[in-house]
């Protein structure tokens, strides 16, 4: 996967699209679903709990995103981000801030609080979000 361009995108980015929040889709739509990308865990944390009905929606708008599954550098980064952060980071942060580094992406959150102390990670902030 060509990783040049790319912007990962938090959970919560997703979940504010799939909720109809128009500033995230225009935003989306500007970077363009073809530079946009998610971690395992977002895939994972969108679908936990989803209504039977929102599936195949969902699905649709997920295969858009390029996914980076967890391979063994992410899993290690992973590992050392929750070490060296304990009691700081929720382990789905931790997964997307290991994909974040490991990638060399920037991510995408509307949080940027559960992610600027953790040496590595480069923030995408748009216009509304600074």
């Amino acid at each position: 996967m060509e990783k040049k361009g790319l912007v990962l995108c938090d959970t919560n980015v997703v979940f504010k699209h799939l909720r109809g929040d128009t500033q995230i889709t225009k935003e989306l739509d500007k970077l363009g679903f073809s530079r946009l990308a998610l971690s395992a865990i977002t895939v994972a944390e969108t679908y936990f709990g989803m209504k039977k009905a929102e599936i195949r929606k969902t699905k649709e708008f997920i295969n858009k995103f390029n996914v980076f599954l967890l391979d063994k550098n992410i899993s290690l980064k992973f590992l050392e981000i929750v070490f060296a952060y304990r009691g700081q980071i929720q382990i789905p942060d931790a997964i997307i801030a290991a994909t974040a580094i490991e990638t060399n992406l920037p991510l995408f959150t509307l949080n940027s609080k559960d992610f600027d102390f953790i040496l590595g990670v480069k923030l995408y902030k748009p216009f509304y979000a600074l």
